[in-house]
């Protein structure tokens, strides 16, 4: 197998483990009701506009960084950060916690520059169209599993807003 091949893969993998986040859809709800018990109008104005605004930052750090660390730490960073995201949700119940929650959260959607130009950097300019394709259809099928998992499960009232933070922390 070729090493351009390898790369390929272990990205795809990577980005499908990374995408399938089956609470994402649910987080307002989950915010919005028990356990967390946030308003609308606490979520829109003061817990989403700090990762709105965090991401927007940490995106140009990050941008600046990446190539200095040559992306593999960025790229672990990335898995650290969502990691201590979905933690953050399952335990946090204040809003400045989840404030700080959706800092880690900005952190986590920033180092995707790294995961996509990983590829580019260790890959042949030839095989670039082919690793493009390979790593945006790891994108979308981890959207799509999470997606479908997500919907199942929350109409057929197998689990609940909370429980489905613990399928996005295991995956």
């Amino acid at each position: 197998m070729d090493a351009w091949w390898k790369i390929s893969l272990l990205l795809c993998c990577f980005g499908v483990l990374k995408e399938f986040r089956p609470s994402e859809p649910f987080v307002t709800k989950y915010f919005n009701n028990p356990p967390v018990n946030f308003s609308i109008e606490v979520i829109n104005e003061q817990i989403y506009p700090v990762g709105t605004y965090a991401n927007m930052v940490l995106l140009v750090i990050i941008f600046l960084v990446t190539d200095y660390l040559r992306y593999k730490p960025i790229i672990i960073l990335q898995g650290v950060s969502g990691i201590i995201v979905y933690i953050m949700i399952i335990v946090c119940r204040d809003v400045w916690a989840v404030q700080l929650l959706e800092v880690f959260y900005g952190l986590f959607m920033a180092c995707d520059v790294a995961y996509y130009t990983y590829t580019y950097a260790k890959v042949d300019k030839s095989h670039y169209q082919t690793v493009t394709g390979h790593t945006r259809a790891a994108y979308l099928i981890g959207r799509a599993i999470s997606g479908i998992v997500s919907q199942v499960l929350i109409s057929s009232d197998s689990i609940s807003y909370y429980g489905l933070n613990f399928f996005t922390l295991g995956g």
